[in-house]
């Protein structure tokens, strides 16, 4: 009897353990999450009194919207740990970072859009002259009018087919590729890295699988879809769906229409994610896709 009392409270102390690392990984989200609030707050504050967004405040959101779209994607992955989050904490955290983010963008686009003055008004008699249209800058390494289409039945081991991948949009651009890049623009060079490819495609445009697997995972976060896929040891994944026809447990073919290209908040445009993983190492999807013929 002595024995099992003592199993019975190892196991409690054991996951008691778990649920204390639990609480405190949402913690430092919650902590982290405030500072970054106070701080976009801070600069709001600055706009409001001075009217402008200056460079040191572009640079400092850009850090922020990493920061807080680092957070967005910790949660999704997080959230298919079972037992980590709830639904309601999952649609707490989505709420909030969904309005950091949107005032982030607001604040963005002061920057390169500055308001007139309040004291500033046109003439009544003249017609007042639409704002310039921004110019989003971006760094396509290529670009595609269409991509090649391969006709083989793709199954079975995702390592054999190198350069054989089709891609999961039957037209589109891409608009940045593997590793690190830096956008120039009118305010201060974004700098970053890309852990697969960034598509763009008009809004709807259709979504394919590359390769036969089973979707391990649906979400939906900030009104866009994000489908994982695996194959064997290898992974795909597809965000900022504008919908998903497939559900977590189906399996799909190469080719399988999964969802549909959803819109870029801040270009207007429709944009696709695309990450290929094997285990937990992202890998450069371009020595696996198709090549293309040079235009």
């Amino acid at each position: 009897m002595f024995m099992i009392r003592n199993w019975l409270w190892l196991g409690f102390i054991l996951l008691s353990g778990t649920g204390f690392a639990q609480d405190d990984a949402k913690t430092t989200l919650r902590k982290e999450r405030a500072q970054i609030l106070n701080e976009v707050n801070e600069i709001q504050r600055a706009y409001n009194s001075t009217h402008t967004v200056s460079k040191e405040a572009m640079v400092q959101l850009t850090t922020l919207n990493r920061k807080i779209e680092g957070q967005e994607r910790y949660i999704i992955s997080m959230s298919r740990q079972p037992g980590f989050f709830n639904l309601e904490e999952v649609q707490d955290n989505d709420r909030e970072i969904s309005r950091i983010k949107k005032t982030i963008g607001t604040l963005r686009d002061l920057y390169y859009h500055p308001a007139p003055p309040p004291e500033t008004k046109a003439p009544v008699e003249q017609p007042a002259e639409p704002a310039p249209q921004r110019q989003y800058p971006v760094l396509p390494p290529q670009h595609h009018n269409a991509f090649p289409v391969s006709s083989a039945a793709l199954t079975g081991d995702f390592g054999l087919y190198r350069g054989q991948i089709p891609y999961p949009l039957d037209k589109g651009s891409i608009i940045q590729g593997f590793g690190r890049f830096k956008i120039e623009g009118a305010g201060p060079d974004i700098v970053g890295d890309n852990p697969g490819y960034t598509f763009s495609a008009p809004v709807n445009t259709p979504v394919k699988a590359v390769f036969e697997g089973d979707v391990i995972s649906v979400s939906k976060l900030s009104g866009n879809f994000y489908v994982v896929i695996r194959h064997g040891r290898y992974v795909t994944a597809y965000s900022n769906l504008a919908g998903a026809s497939v559900v977590k447990g189906s399996k799909v073919k190469t080719g399988q229409v999964i969802g549909t290209v959803g819109r870029d908040d801040e270009t207007g445009y429709g944009k696709l994610d695309f990450i290929l993983m094997l285990d937990d190492k992202n890998l450069d999807p371009k020595a696996w896709f198709l090549p293309i013929p040079q235009q």
